[in-house]
């Protein structure tokens, strides 16, 4: 099925750059998507549980091209996006960004910059650099084909910002970090030299800058024995952090804001990436890829609330939506939370109230509920 909306049916939810601001302070509340689905739209995602798959275009549009890019999820739950960038003009290198984002934007009050949701994708992060103990990511089989290969890489991202992501007063991060696998012949010769052990893998630094985008520092690594076109294998992003905090001087107060799998596409280059899975860990918490799955059973554990400071539901298992689209789920942490307690985080108003189990399937039935105090 191929679809171009914005909000298709209960469950398949594909969110474009007008982000919505009732969001802005929580974790991402969209449906997770079905499988079997593809958008061609600019900048839009598919949720898949704490992750999202970005049709991040920021560089042709920023050359106000028009390129074609397609985010896809297929039916095995595999996913991945196609592109065909032609000749996108010059003036120094715009790449697009198509990717897997973790977390939130490090870009802060810039919103010029922003080319994803202002409220983060997971739980897990942002987070600063003192408070993670541990962080991996887990790529199975992610594979680039290409049939024009003139300027790509296939990497993982990080970003530091210098205060919290989600509510800091600040307009610009303080570095980006990205590891490359793979890079087309003749991609920018080298000039530095040190080395980053993550996992069974090594890296050689090949770049960094202190004055990138609106002054931040910037660093590039590759793969050892590289390029390759296909990666399959754990990355130890704690062991990144701490190379970076030993070597490079990163204060251990700085926020991780989000890690990204992506490909940067630049001008004459067309092809697909096709990823089976990836699996996100920080603190021994793991996330990997969830798909809506209509054939679940829809009979989900309900209990009115109201006003009354003794009407309690079920964490993890409410959301409560008003006709602004102001939302908010009980946190599962919480074991249960009154109704009085979840609105002091909502204003006032008359609420629409369902069942979500943790797939995001929602009941059938729903309850008006007001939130009076």
């Amino acid at each position: 099925m191929k679809f171009n909306g914005i909000f298709l049916s209960m469950g398949l939810f594909v969110c474009l750059a007008a982000y919505s601001s009732a969001q802005a302070s929580g974790v991402d509340t969209a449906a997770n998507s079905k499988k079997g689905v593809e958008s061609t739209v600019s900048r839009a995602y598919f949720k898949m549980g704490d992750m999202r798959l970005i049709n991040n275009d920021w560089g042709s549009k920023g050359k106000g091209c028009n390129t074609a890019y397609k985010i896809f999820i297929k039916t095995d739950g595999s996913f991945g996006w196609e592109f065909n960038r032609g000749d996108c003009g010059g003036g120094g290198s715009s790449p697009d960004y198509p990717e897997v984002e973790f977390g939130i934007h490090p870009f802060g009050k810039s919103k010029n910059m922003v080319t994803s949701p202002d409220f983060p994708s997971t739980k897990l992060l942002p987070l600063q650099i003192k408070d993670i103990k541990s962080a991996s990511v887990q790529v199975d089989q992610m594979s680039i084909e290409l049939q024009n290969a003139s300027s790509w890489n296939m990497n993982f991202e990080m970003w530091f910002a210098p205060d919290n992501p989600v509510t800091g007063n600040f307009t610009c991060p303080t570095a980006e970090i990205m590891l490359f696998w793979g890079w087309s012949d003749g991609y920018w010769p080298c000039d530095q030299t040190g080395n980053l052990t993550s996992g069974a893998s090594t890296f050689s630094l090949c770049h960094k800058a202190d004055g990138w985008g609106c002054g931040w520092k910037y660093y590039q690594f590759r793969l050892n024995g590289g390029p390759k076109r296909t990666y399959n294998g754990k990355l130890d992003v704690k062991a990144v952090l701490d190379w970076f905090v030993n070597n490079a001087g990163m204060s251990r107060d700085l926020w991780v804001s989000r890690f990204e799998i992506g490909t940067e596409i630049d001008n004459n280059t067309s092809g697909k990436v096709t990823i089976k899975s990836i699996t996100f860990e920080v603190n021994g918490v793991s996330k990997s890829p969830e798909f809506y799955n209509p054939t679940e059973t829809r009979n989900i554990a309900r209990n009115s609330a109201s006003h009354r400071k003794n009407a309690l539901f079920p964490a993890g298992k409410v959301a409560m939506v008003n006709l602004r689209g102001e939302r908010r789920r009980v946190p599962a942490s919480a074991r249960v939370r009154s109704a009085e307690e979840l609105g002091k985080h909502m204003s006032r108003g008359v609420y629409v109230m369902y069942g979500v189990d943790e797939k995001g399937n929602k009941s059938g039935k729903a309850m008006v509920v007001p939130v009076l105090y």
